[in-house]
């Protein structure tokens, strides 16, 4: 039972943050490319990345918190990806010592800190065990009859 809650814990957390992320980000796309190239990672692909990746957390948020569980599972892994993609983004900025906001749910998100690495880190970690968790059950034992 306390694995069951563990996973449902998970997407509603996980989930619920990147539909919020997601919509906040598709209200301002120009201001999110903004985000994304004051980053200095991939400048030419922020307008691409800004019209993208609102809807691509949009869908993926609303997978873990809704869709069966192979869905729950693959987008567990998709959202362990991105998450890692973030981390790495942000742990670029800290050790270039760029000083930007995060743009992580909008704008007035906040400066990127360690404390945002931190933060990915522990979602990283939170999407791992969703993946886990999310995996489909044994199967049940055959019993010879007779």
């Amino acid at each position: 039972m306390k694995k069951t809650a563990l996973l449902w814990l998970l997407r509603l957390g996980l989930g619920g943050m990147f539909v919020a992320a997601g919509a906040l980000k598709f209200s301002d796309p120009t201001s999110f490319a903004l985000e994304i190239h004051n980053y200095q990672l991939l400048p030419d692909l922020a307008p691409l990345l800004a019209a993208t990746l609102p809807a691509v957390e949009i869908v993926l948020g609303l997978a873990l918190l809704a869709g069966p569980r192979p869905w729950v599972r693959a987008s567990a892994l998709a959202s362990t990806l991105v998450l890692g993609v973030f981390t790495l983004a942000v742990a670029s900025v800290v050790a270039r010592g760029v000083n930007i906001t995060c743009g992580c749910f909008g704008e007035g998100s906040g400066p990127v800190t360690m404390w945002t690495v931190l933060r990915d880190v522990v979602l990283v970690a939170a999407g791992v065990l969703l993946f886990r968790l999310a995996s489909p059950p044994p199967p049940a034992p055959v019993v010879p009859a007779g």
